[in-house]
């Protein structure tokens, strides 16, 4: 768990500093959304309990969205502190200051508190006085947050370190942007499922929500990619190395079954000559015994060399001949219209650029519109 500190010592960020918090409330300043205060203090700072927007660190810079949050503290534009994330916390710099309460009325249940001794930096500013604080500790640069370890944390003499990010659809959670883009997906999929469309405005509105959903879309494909190229670019250096590598050993496997396979059809051809001499051999006696009633000599049959087995067994291992049925065209006039297929890479460019003026005969060629969204 991510380790906090403040003027009454060490906290779990994910809590809170028990004693900030009661501190707080003693003074009046609760924590409950509904009794959240609004405003600015008499040296322009937010109140306790006031909404927020912070953007998310990505490595040393903060970048993506802003996103809202209550906070206990009193914050200030450029603070750095430890916001909840779903089941963990991640590292973020307020952006605005008394944002109205009009933004959240939507999503208001679902908005997320700061909880008090979450600043790991503070900005710097003349003021610190809020209501229920008297001031601002100074910050404890000594502290593990201020690393150049981002993921180390230390308590004391041990040492624990977040497990690394890895892939996000394997461990969803890991990377705060995406979490985030799947959680803006799910409120607007809720909206979606509520959304009835029964006038002008109401189409204007759903417009408008597709244009968001179309910058998501975006920008979820982008961090998609930024997992896939590096591993889609790795997965071909391997691929290039092992072709390298396993050259001359696909070499061997195919020269030694060609071999193999050459003297089974050589062994065939010279077995299939025997008999046929051994035919022509029997049938000419018999038209002999049938012209002269007897032979004049007998009849040498040549030795025919055994069927080669199509299975050889070793102390090693075995190998064998199986049945490998292929195919190929000689005529497709008259290839059965069961085994011809419609090529749609053909059908769907000719249906886009001629429209509805080219006729092919068997097939229909229609429109059937779609929406498009393109952002401003």
């Amino acid at each position: 768990m991510p380790i906090g500190k403040c003027k009454h010592g060490e906290f779990e960020l994910m809590e809170g500093c028990p004693t900030c918090i009661a501190e707080r409330r003693q003074a009046g300043i609760k924590p409950e959304q509904d009794e959240m205060e609004e405003g600015l203090n008499s040296e322009g700072l937010t109140l306790a309990n006031s909404l927020v927007k912070v953007q998310y660190y990505r490595g040393d810079e903060p970048m993506g969205r802003d996103y809202t949050y209550f906070s206990e503290d009193c914050l200030a534009v450029g603070d750095i502190v430890m916001v909840p994330v779903r089941d963990t916390t991640g590292k973020a710099v307020v952006s605005s200051i008394d944002v109205p309460d009009s933004e959240i009325e939507a999503f208001r249940d679902k908005v997320k508190v700061i909880p008090a001794g979450s600043v790991v930096v503070q900005f710097e500013r003349e003021a610190t006085y809020c209501k229920g604080q008297e001031s601002i500790e100074p910050v404890d640069y000594s502290h593990p947050a201020f690393s150049p370890d981002p993921n180390a944390w230390r308590t004391g003499e041990e040492e624990v370190r977040t497990e690394p990010e890895t892939a996000v659809a394997l461990r969803p959670g890991e990377d705060i942007e995406a979490r985030n883009h799947y959680e803006e997906a799910l409120r607007l999929l809720e909206y979606a499922e509520k959304r009835v469309i029964a006038s002008l405005e109401d189409n204007k509105a759903a417009s408008d929500d597709l244009t968001i959903i179309s910058r998501l879309k975006k920008q979820m494909e982008v961090k998609k990619r930024e997992y896939l190229d590096p591993l889609r670019v790795q997965a071909e250096a391997i691929r290039e190395t092992y072709s390298t590598l396993m050259d001359p050993i696909l070499a061997a496997e195919k020269l030694t079954k060609d071999k193999m396979l050459a003297y089974d059809s050589e062994q065939r051809r010279i077995r299939a000559a025997q008999e046929e001499i051994n035919r022509k051999r029997i049938e000419a006696a018999q038209e002999e015994m049938k012209l002269k009633g007897e032979l004049s000599e007998s009849v040498n049959l040549v030795e025919v060399v055994p069927e080669a087995p199509k299975t050889i067994k070793t102390f090693m291992g075995t190998s064998g001949t199986k049945e490998n049925w292929k195919w190929e065209v000689i005529d497709f006039a008259l290839v059965p219209d069961t085994y011809k297929m419609i090529n749609p890479a053909i059908l769907t460019p000719t249906a886009k650029s001629y429209k509805d003026t080219r006729t092919i005969p068997g097939i229909r060629i229609y429109n059937d519109p779609i929406i498009a969204t393109r952002a401003r």
